[in-house]
Parts: structure tokens; sequence; C-alpha cells
């Protein structure tokens, strides 16, 4: 009986034990209801060295009572469905526990989807701060963007945002539209990490700009939700020398770098007519393949982009084009692979006059004449604008739609 009873008080302290420590586990939970959901995260230079953060949080009030009427322009603050938080620190992490100060609810940031700089603080150099995105257990880098911006972030960050509660729900559907038409860069924290660490490679991201709006008119006329002023805009691209802003590209330029670094999804070109009369429009209808193939001759470095397997639709052409005769389509096929060695030249261009080299040149050396690219490398930022670089493109028109011969209208 007395080795029953210890058996029986040893499973009882067992159990006690078990219980304990599943549920000691939970000491650090965090309640959803606890929680300040950031959807977007943005730096700017503050005095004294400091850096000012910039968090956006939907505001869950708001959807209770439907959310998208909560942020028509003239309603009240309480009404408004996201709530921007200021605060300045020493490090971002320092201004994240500042911001407890203010925000009732501790910030979360597995939600997350874009992280935006200042063009005067990535002036200064982003190393600093970007430390913190990279060591964050909650930042999830492959889910989100990076952008650079001209304006000021809390002018961005509070634009209104027509069919999105938050203008950063807006930014993510600009993302998620990219490949209709290639103008942007569209690079993740990751892919923007792995540029900055890449050798023979300098970095470049998106640009997120505050315009006018063009469907406001002068003359506002209604008295309920009129179009606001400004509207966001995410076109072209920012380029980096090291870890300092060097420059914009156009997007023109931006989707050479696309093409020239085999990222280009999809997107359209629009050439003037092979018959010299109007314009026509190709939409980009396969994911082509390219490369970059470096070379040295006489001692001149030289560097050719060649693109193959570029396939489009005809979209849109002027009424003259005979689409039934096979000269006239070798015509388009030339025409757009013009343009599209044009638009890798013009990036090529752009990139050395920054000394960007956004495109990879220096890696495609490092990669094929890694013997040459040692004696080199050290060198590389004066060397890069040297480099000639040219392009060759294969295209195709595959597809012309419904039609093959446009109507004559009579006169």
């Amino acid at each position: 009986m007395a080795v029953n009873g210890m058996i029986r008080l040893c499973l009882f302290i067992c159990a006690i034990l078990i219980i304990g420590g599943s549920t000691g586990g939970c000491w650090d939970k965090k309640e959803a209801e606890d929680l300040g959901y950031v959807r977007s995260t943005a730096l700017d230079s503050a005095p004294g060295g400091k850096v000012r953060l910039l968090v956006q949080i939907p505001n869950p009030a708001t959807f209770l009572g439907g959310g998208l009427a909560a942020i028509t322009p003239g309603t009240s603050q309480d009404a408004k469905a996201y709530r921007n938080f200021e605060v300045e620190g020493d490090t971002v992490f320092e201004a994240i526990r500042r911001m407890s100060l203010q925000s009732p609810r501790r910030l979360f940031f597995a939600q997350n989807t874009t992280v935006i700089f200042s063009e005067a603080l990535a002036r200064q150099g982003i190393a600093p701060h970007f430390d913190f995105f990279e060591r964050s257990v909650e930042i999830r880098r492959r889910l989100n963007y990076f952008f650079i911006t001209p304006n000021d972030p809390r002018v961005l960050l509070d634009v209104p945002a027509p069919h999105e509660n938050t203008p950063a729900g807006r930014i993510e559907r600009i993302i998620l539209q990219e490949q209709l038409t290639s103008r942007f860069a569209a690079v993740t924290l990751s892919a923007f990490i792995r540029m900055l660490a890449a050798e023979g490679q300098d970095a470049f991201c998106g640009v997120a700009r505050v315009r006018n709006n063009p469907a406001r008119p002068g003359l506002v006329q209604q008295t309920n939700a009129p179009e606001p002023a400004l509207t966001i805009e995410l076109s072209g691209a920012a380029a980096f020398r090291g870890d300092r802003f060097a420059g914009y590209l156009n997007e023109r330029e931006t989707r050479g770098v696309l093409w020239a670094r085999n990222e280009l999804q999809g997107g359209f070109i629009t050439v003037a007519s092979p018959s010299g009369n109007g314009h026509v429009t190709f939409s980009i209808s396969r994911r082509a393949k390219s490369r970059i193939i470096p070379a040295i001759e006489d001692g001149r470095l030289m560097a050719t982009v060649k693109i193959i397997n570029v396939v489009a639709e005809l979209a849109q052409s002027e009424p003259q084009l005979d689409l039934t005769r096979s000269e006239v389509m070798r015509s388009l096929d030339q025409a757009l692979a013009r343009e599209i060695e044009r638009e890798v030249i013009a990036a090529a261009h752009r990139s050395q006059d920054l000394g960007a080299d956004v495109l990879g040149v220096g890696a495609s050396f490092h990669r094929m004449l890694p013997g040459e690219w040692r004696e080199m490398r050290d060198n590389w930022p004066e060397i890069f604008p040297t480099v000639e670089i040219t392009a060759q493109v294969e295209a195709t028109v595959r597809r012309t739609g419904f039609i093959q011969k446009a109507i004559t209208i009579n006169d």
C-alpha cells in the first residue's frame, strides 16, 4: 500500500508539472484586440540625426459602419478608416517603442506590406536604418515592397484612397497590377537586400509619388465627396550606389532595366507605325529570356544584353496596316525589337550617368570572366561608365486579335 501511495503521489506531481508547463508557455501571448496591425511603415530624416517613423494602422471602429464611407473628405476624424502615428528616435526600434506612448495598441508588423523611405533619408544612406528590417522577426521580407518617395511620407500616407480603406491598401492594389504596364519597379525587401549584398550589382527599388489628381476639375461642383486634390502614383525606379540614393529612372528606363535583368512580367509597348502614319501598341504575352554577355576586346570592356523569345499580341493598330501580308508582320516584329533595344540602351546610359550598375553588368563579368573581374572589382564604380553596352532582341508578334485588316471608312 505504501508503494502504491508513493506511485500515486509521483503521478500527481508529474501531472501538476505537465499542466503548469503547458500553461506557462502563454506568458507572452498577444491577443488580437490588443494589437495595432501596421499596414505601411515610412521613414524620414529628422533634426539632430534622428529618424522619423510613421506607421499606418487601420481603425477597426470604422469597419463596423462600412469603412469605405468613413474616408470621404470632410468627414470627422473619428470616422477615418486609418490612423497615422509619428515619432522620432535615434534608431527605428527606439522610435517604435516610443510610439507606445501614443498608440493604444501594441504595434504588430506581420501584416505590414510596404516600407517607404524618403529621398532625403536615402541620400544619407539607408544601411543604419535597414538593419531593423533585416533583423526583425515580424517583418516578412518576401511580402514587403520597398519604395522611395520624393514627397513627405506624411502627405503620401494621408492621400484619400477611393475604393480602398487606406492609402496603404491602395498602394498594395497598384502593386498587384504591375505586370499590366511594367513601368515601375516592384521590388521586395528580400530582393533589395540581395541586390545590396551582390557583387557587381547596385540596388534599385520602386518610387511612390504624390500627384495632382487629373480627375479633379478646376471648378469643384460636387457638394458631396468631391474628387480629392491629390492621388498616389507608382512610377519609375530609384537607383542606389551602395546604400545611398543615386537618382531616378523614368518609366522607359525602368522597363529597360527589367528587360536586362530578366524580370519583365508583361506590359505594353507603343511604337510608330511602319506605314509612317499613327502608332501601333503591343501587349507582351510571354515572359522573355535575357542575359548579359560580357567581353573584352583590345582592352575595351563591352557587354551585350541579349533578349530572346519576346512574344507579343497586337492590341491596337492604325487602319492602314494590312496584317494579312507577311512583310507587314515582319516589319512589326522589327519595330517591336528595335523599341525594346532602345529601352535597354536608355536604361544603360542612365545607369552609367548615375554611376549605379542596376543592370548588373559587373555581376556578369564576375560570373563569366572571374579572373578579369578580380582585377577591376575595386575600381568598378569608375570603370562601369566606360563599358560599351549594346542590345540584341528577337521579338515576334503572334496574335492580332479578332481582325487582320481594319475597316476602311469612306468619306
